[in-house]
């Protein structure tokens, strides 16, 4: 919970001091015992003075901090690494346990530092740590400053403290390389992807080419013409693939390269490619959390590349602009507000609260709107989802356990929230948690594929390829 006017965020100790204080002072009033309510506001008070002397001490750090960056040098090509030094010292007379420090930088620029800042900061002391910055883009690169996160002796509150440090890194186009450093490249590029399946009627023979599938070697006219032969087929047009990517809050999160977006949009691409010669139909959908953010309806997979572009240009400029960031919620009527208000208000805020538990909530969802639109525009095919499961995954347990019967549903999980974890017991909590969310998808039925990136893209494209020939090879 963060306090209002404040960049201070309780933890799960004060969280439940609140929720034991009020309790304990709603139990004093309803049973007018002015013992509880005494211990309960006072639980209350001491929380609330502990955040005043926070707050002193964050203010006392925000003055008395000095952070220094020292780069050595600020002009490089696309695929080196920039080394430099940041030095912390705590000029205050203020001593407080800081957390980690976060680079203010724009996109494009991934901070990796060499040591963990997980320490205590004394007053008039000073820490040191070396980093490197890896360039994902070429262009101008602004360095605004630090965000240093602390917290109290008591683990009760976290604070941040925003230093200015700026400065401006150029990156030039690397040498001898055509392509960018991008999450294409991570995720193993067109030349590695598997080409799906092209239909089962038989069309005849061809030289083999790089990229073809072994099993379709033709062996009989192999040996009569003393080279690889490969068998062609008809192209099934009527199979379409439909791509669903998540463009909710967390998807906007650091991940291998640029964000998990970045790389749902090349995973989308790579798959694109693996179609083209397959003359199956493609289409896109991209959606946050409560609506459809865009939408390319199926198309032929060549045609849909260029404009599978102009849709990543057109998300990035809404990213920059806060179009796709997550939406306010309503805040919540106070008790004192629902007590004024007409039996009729009441009963309609009951009704829409148990809706809500019931789970009827994830109609209004991105996920589920963006399924249901895909399904009713193609019923037959592929829906692939391309999310990092960390948004409504409830609706998307419900959406595919209805579209089940009606189509075939894949999970491509992007960026494993374990898998970037720098901490081991950080990451063993985001497994454990993320496990759960795979168990459910599978228990439905729902293939899902947790996997490297550099994995993903050919197990999807090996599924895809062995669902759509086994049925009609039977």
């Amino acid at each position: 919970m963060r306090i209002p006017n404040t960049s201070i965020r309780t933890t799960w100790r004060a969280d439940w001091l609140v929720e034991f204080g009020a309790a304990l002072a709603l139990l004093g009033i309803l049973t007018r015992e002015i013992i509880f309510v005494t211990v309960g506001m006072g639980i209350l008070l001491a929380l609330a003075a502990f955040v005043l002397i926070f707050r002193q001490k964050l203010d006392s750090l925000q003055k008395g901090l000095h952070v220094a960056q020292a780069i050595f040098k600020t002009k490089v090509y696309l695929g080196d690494r920039l080394r430099g030094e940041l030095t912390i010292e705590n000029r205050s007379d203020v001593t407080a346990l800081i957390l980690d420090v976060q680079a203010v930088a724009e996109r494009g620029l991934n901070y990796e530092f060499s040591a963990s800042f997980h320490q205590l900061l004394q007053a008039g002391t000073m820490l040191n740590s070396q980093f490197t910055i890896t360039p994902l883009a070429r262009g101008r690169f602004r360095l605004s400053g630090f965000v240093l996160s602390f917290t109290d002796a008591s683990d009760l509150f976290v604070g941040e403290v925003n230093c200015e440090c700026s400065g401006l890194i150029e990156v030039y186009p690397g040498v001898g390389s055509a392509e960018p450093v991008s999450p294409l490249v991570l995720y193993g590029g067109s030349e590695s992807l598997r080409k799906a399946a092209t239909g089962i009627d038989f069309a005849g023979i061809r030289e083999y080419a790089p990229g073809d599938e072994y099993h379709r070697v033709e062996w009989k006219a192999t040996a009569r013409f003393r080279k690889l032969m490969i068998k062609e087929f008809h192209p099934e047009t009527e199979t379409t693939l439909q791509i669903l990517i998540d463009a909710g809050r967390t998807m906007h999160e650091q991940s291998y390269l640029g964000t998990k977006l970045d790389e749902a949009l090349a995973v989308a691409r790579l798959l694109t490619e693996s179609t083209v010669d397959s003359g199956s139909r493609v289409g896109m959908w991209v959606y946050n959390e409560t609506k459809i953010m865009r939408a390319l309806k199926p198309a032929m997979a060549k045609d849909q590349l260029s404009s599978l572009q102009q849709l990543a240009l057109s998300l990035l400029e809404g990213a920059k602009s806060g179009e796709l960031s997550a939406p306010v919620r309503p805040p919540r009527a106070s008790w004192l507000v629902t007590s004024n208000m007409p039996h009729g208000a009441r009963v309609a805020m009951f009704l829409r609260l148990l809706r809500l538990r019931l789970g009827l909530g994830y109609r209004k969802t991105g996920v589920y709107r963006a399924l249901m639109e895909a399904r009713g525009t193609s019923p037959k095919g592929f829906s692939i989802v391309l999310t990092d499961l960390q948004t409504d995954s409830d609706a998307l347990f419900k959406a595919a356990l209805i579209q089940r019967e009606r189509g075939r549903t894949i999970v491509a999980q992007i960026g494993a929230p374990w898998r970037l974890c720098c901490s081991l017991e950080a990451a063993y909590v985001q497994y454990q948690s993320n496990s759960k969310v795979l168990n459910r998808l599978l228990d439905l039925g729902i293939p899902v594929f947790d996997l490297r990136p550099e994995r993903l893209i050919e197990a999807v494209v090996r599924h895809v390829e062995a669902v759509t020939v086994a049925p009609a090879a039977i």
